[in-house]
């Protein structure tokens, strides 16, 4: 089973306020299973298929608390990283990003938050 690890940042938002707090978390990738935890919280998806190296960019949606997010992930090869972004299907702004790479990657010589 392969494992990936790396970082999450969930945007909250603010009652009565067009601002969002960015919220600092860990995303941890066993096969198909991506858990992001934050302070308070935590969010568990599966992928389509397990993450590959030769996959270009793809979306999926997942069900959330708010509606539909669509999820896409990418790959970017020079750090053999991968990449993921949520959004809400009504808004163009993220309301999650996440990045997971394997210890093999230069991302893993990054210190831990």
């Amino acid at each position: 089973m392969t494992k990936y690890e790396g970082s999450a940042t969930m945007y909250m938002r603010m009652p009565m306020s067009t601002s969002a707090l960015p919220i600092q978390g860990s995303c941890m990738v066993e096969d198909k299973r991506i858990t992001l935890k934050f302070p308070f919280t935590g969010i568990e998806f599966d992928l389509p298929s397990s993450p590959s190296e030769d996959r270009n960019e793809f979306d999926f949606k997942i069900r959330g608390a708010r509606g539909d997010m669509t999820m896409t992930i990418g790959f970017i090869p020079e750090l053999k990283c991968f990449t993921g972004i949520g959004k809400q299907e009504e808004d163009d702004q993220p309301v999650l990003t996440f990045y997971f790479y394997p210890t093999s990657s230069p991302m893993s010589r990054l210190p831990k938050h």
